[in-house]
């Protein structure tokens, strides 16, 4: 790993750590570049309101667009770690790390409205670049403002905004921008285009909001670093590069009629493969959940159980198997090749129809 002048670097991604449509469900702990946002939802993000007053007037208007998002994964293993509003119709982004390998998102709020945890549904992740994107059934949360990254200069001041640690609420750390465009290792391969900050980045702080003097976003909070002698460098992925991202991840799993009847969660890295007690080098989609009476139930699908291959095509995300049901009609049979701790099998499913209230 590159960083100047620096040795005996070791990233810590500060979070927990993984899903899609159908994915999973819910319950409980970078090349940057110029980007024009023609998806409506983003735009509807309100214009800037005349910023005074002191920082912690700032820091109020940016609370309520911080969620906490709570985690398990197979085995009972739970894990945290922190989400920013970008649309009033339940779009969350936080870091792929966060819900890599899970089986269920809990979204928690911070906005005096919405008292009670949601289930969060992870539609779409981007491992190479530490983003994923979560949806709530929601309509009225509160996005945050946002600034372009770009005009950032080195010496600005920004803040943190996440819930590090399991200390029981929201946490706010102050500094400025140490660098910009920086490359870091991560758990996926090189995270490039990062703004370099000294503001505190802890467990748990990860997919926060690194926000300007005016409480607008202007990163995502991936990593600390702890370094053998160097302190106070964190690192945010740039929102010029990150939107994109999030609007590809938004707009890349298409709706689907058809219906397994299962909830399913992308394996798409070694950690999430070893997690599940398989080789490391499987890809695939897990399920998450069967639901009771559905295609899934039927056919004898488990908790655990990988597909890796649909109908003979290589499944190697939670996408792809969204993408192919999507060419399906309901009463075709999908011919599954599954893996688990156990070995390999195939099932035949009939698809069934999604009716307006089934579940995911």
């Amino acid at each position: 790993m590159k960083l100047a002048a620096l040795a005996l670097v070791s990233v810590l991604l500060a979070g927990c750590s993984g899903g899609d449509e159908e994915s999973a469900p819910a319950p409980a702990p970078t090349e940057t570049q110029t980007v024009t946002v023609s998806e409506p939802a983003l735009a509807e993000i309100p214009p800037d309101a005349a910023a005074t007053g002191s920082l912690a007037d700032v820091v109020a208007r940016v609370l309520p667009s911080v969620v906490y998002v709570r985690t398990k994964s197979f085995g009972g293993g739970e894990g945290d770690g922190s989400g920013v509003v970008l649309d009033r119709a339940g779009i969350i982004v936080t870091n792929n790390h966060v819900i890599e390998g899970t089986t269920s998102v809990t979204v928690v709020f911070n906005d005096g409205r919405h008292t009670q945890p949601l289930p969060g549904t992870v539609i779409g992740t981007s491992p190479e670049r530490d983003l994923a994107v979560i949806r709530v059934a929601e309509t009225d949360l509160i996005p945050l403002r946002l600034a372009r990254s770009s005009s950032l200069r080195l010496g600005d001041a920004v803040f943190a905004v996440g819930f590090p640690l399991g200390l029981g609420g929201p946490s706010v750390t102050s500094g400025i921008v140490s660098g910009l465009d920086r490359t870091i290792d991560g758990r996926n391969g090189k995270l490039t285009g990062l703004l370099q900050t000294d503001a505190a980045i802890n467990p748990g702080n990860s997919g926060g909001a690194l926000v300007d003097r005016l409480g607008r976003l202007v990163g995502i909070n991936t990593a600390g670093v702890r370094l053998a002698e160097a302190e106070n460098v964190s690192f945010a992925i740039a929102i010029d590069g990150a939107l994109p991202v999030i609007d590809r991840i938004r707009n890349e799993t298409p709706p689907t009629q058809t219906w397994l009847g299962i909830a399913f969660s992308s394996v798409d890295s070694d950690a999430a493969a070893v997690q599940l007690g398989l080789d490391a080098s499987v890809r695939g989609a897990a399920v998450t959940a069967v639901y009771p009476g559905g295609p899934g139930e039927r056919a004898e699908l488990a908790v655990g159980d990988v597909v890796i291959a649909a109908d003979d095509l290589p499944i190697d995300s939670a996408a792809d198997l969204s993408r192919l049901l999507a060419k399906r009609q309901p009463g075709d049979e999908l011919d599954l090749e599954l893996i688990d701790s156990r070995g390999p099998r195939l099932v035949t499913v009939p698809l069934a129809k999604r009716n307006p209230g089934s579940s995911p």
